[in-house]
């Protein structure tokens, strides 16, 4: 993209790596120390082991580390991909995919507020159902519902990312979207 002035735009948006194996923590600390805008969404999970048990903090999306950039600036997207533990960026036909913005935001959201809803409230969905999240703070997330589980637990595709994530939501803060 190239402004009025002749010099070029920068066209930053979000895109996920995929990374090695627990590495997302040490992913994200080298991009931080490289300056460039990295997004790691972390939750809050009770371990038991045969002798305690304790909180530990791990990744929500495992292998998997969001950054904020301009993919056009190859110095910067090749020091991405030379970053140590990350393996590639996630792509379609070859190409970055870039991750919506309110997605990201919606995630942070989440990340947050740790919300877990759960109330009775019934409505009409199956797998396979295109649904968007309309309250709670995942509003605004878009995704195919893959699994309905027990005690109301939900699963849904992100867009963009291909990678699902259990949330225990309200059914009545999804609404299925119309196949067209």
């Amino acid at each position: 993209m190239v402004s009025v002035t002749g010099k070029r735009r920068k066209r930053e948006l979000w895109y996920a790596l995929y990374v090695k194996s627990r590495h997302e923590k040490k992913v994200h600390e080298l991009l931080t120390q490289d300056g460039i805008t990295a997004y790691l969404p972390l939750e809050k999970k009770l371990k038991f082991w045969s002798d305690r048990k304790k909180w530990v903090t791990e990744p929500l999306f495992r292998s998997y580390v969001f950054v904020y950039l301009d993919v056009s600036d190859y110095s910067i997207y090749l020091k991405v991909l030379q970053t140590d533990g990350v393996v590639k960026f996630v792509r379609f036909e070859g190409v970055p995919v870039p991750i919506p913005e309110k997605h990201i935001l919606a995630i942070r959201m989440y990340e947050k507020s740790g919300e877990l809803i759960s109330e009775k409230e019934e409505q009409e969905l199956m797998v396979g159902d295109n649904v968007e999240v309309i309250a709670g703070p995942l509003k605004g997330v878009v995704g195919t519902l893959v699994n309905i589980g027990k005690k109301r637990k939900i699963r849904i595709i992100i867009e963009g990312l291909n990678h699902s994530v259990y949330v225990e939501i309200k059914r009545s803060y999804l609404n299925k979207i119309p196949v067209n």
